[in-house]
Parts: C-alpha cells; structure tokens; sequence
C-alpha cells in the first residue's frame, strides 16, 4: 500500500516532519540526515475526542511505525542521503512490537532497514537496562540500526559490547572543551567504530573535532 493510500497517514501532514543533513567537517559533504518532527510520541492527546479517533497511534509502538512509513515516503527521491536518524520514543524502545510494526511499514515502502537509524537519549540507556537491550537487539535483528543521543546528558555507560550495537553519537560540541568526561566517551565511541555527529560545532574547529574523533556535524556555525 503506497503512502498516499494509507488511512493512518492521512491526518499526519508532511510539514510534521524536517530533514536536517549531517555534513563531514573537512569536506563539506551530506553523509546521512537526521528526520526531525514537530511531535513526539509523548505530546500526543491521551483523552478526549482526539484520543477516541486516533486511539492505534497512541500505541506507542503503532506510532512509530506510522512515522516511519511517512519519513520514508517523503525522503524517497527528494532526500537521498541515507541512513535518516530518527528519534526514538523509550516507550517505543521497550515495546516488544516496534522492531516488527516498523520493518512491516518499511515494506510498503521503498526503503529498508538499514537506511533507517532510531535514536535513543543517553537518559534513556539509564533506565530499565535489559528492556533498553532487548529492544535495541529487536531492531539491530531486523536490520534498523541504532544510535545515541548524548547533547543533553553523557551519564548511561556505554560498555564495550553497547558501542558495538551502536552506529552514532550525537553530542554537543559546546560542552567537549570543559568536559573530560565527555572527551573519554568520545574518543571511546570513535575507537569503536561509531560516527560522532557534533550540534553547535563551528567550521573552523573542524581540526580540533577530528583529533577527539569528531567528524561530522549538524548545522555547523560559519567562521566569525
């Protein structure tokens, strides 16, 4: 079923969602992108008439799925650089749906697994650590793959075997100067194979970032 037929779809208008590019540091170019929609899982109305006529994509893991299939009908064609990062609700994390409502609406689409990356909060790996597992596992089994959102808070260990799990980092690039604790976990994440995207990074720190392994960035501030 193509997006345009979709009934679940219908009400999500694409304006919801924005695709920001992640560019490398040094050469200037778009190596993935991130999907960044105007609402999350948790904003949704939970009572109400809203809630009677929309009650499936109060399910956390429906919802996802929905977002997917919509990111991947407006990316295909018009926004090519792949894998799209993709926020991850914790309650989508943790439902045992979600890795296979998501690898289902893929297929009525014309992207796959792999061009889909799911991004967890750092404060999210803090919480419930063997369902933060099992539902990082669910989704790496169906081929998504998975990174970290650490701008805010860099607290939840990331042992040798998670980083394996891992594809990216999201850090902010603010808070790398003053924070050894930071440095370590970046440095630790480039050594692992992960990519390290920066916020608030400046084209002229290009240099300094990729000596701590920092090699992309997202919106990267021109030199003053």
């Amino acid at each position: 079923m193509r997006h345009s037929e979709h009934p679940r779809l219908a009400s999500q208008p694409s304006t919801q969602i924005r695709f920001a590019p992640v560019l490398h540091l040094h050469s200037g170019e778009p190596v993935l992108q991130i999907a960044e929609t105007v609402r999350r899982f948790d904003e949704r109305p939970l009572f109400g008439p809203a809630h009677a006529i929309d009650h499936e994509a109060n399910n956390p893991a429906q919802w996802l799925a929905d977002q997917i299939e919509a990111i991947a009908n407006m990316a295909h064609g018009t926004h090519d650089n792949r894998p799209i990062i993709v926020s991850l609700p914790v309650p989508s994390l943790v439902h045992p749906n979600t890795a296979t409502l998501c690898d289902e609406a893929l297929r009525r689409t014309r992207l796959c697994p792999q061009e889909i990356c799911f991004e967890i909060s750092d404060a999210a790996l803090t919480l419930a650590k063997e369902d933060v597992q099992r539902g990082i596992e669910a989704l790496r089994r169906c081929g998504f793959r998975v990174s970290v959102d650490a701008t805010a808070s860099w607290q939840a260990p990331l042992c040798a075997a998670m980083r394996l799990l891992l594809d990216n980092l999201r850090i902010d690039a603010r808070a790398l100067e003053n924070d050894a604790e930071l440095e370590a976990r970046v440095e630790a994440a480039a050594a692992s194979g992960m990519s390290v995207i920066a916020e608030y990074a400046a084209w002229r720190d290009a240099d300094w970032l990729a000596d701590l392994g920092v090699e992309y960035a997202i919106r990267p501030r021109a030199d003053a």
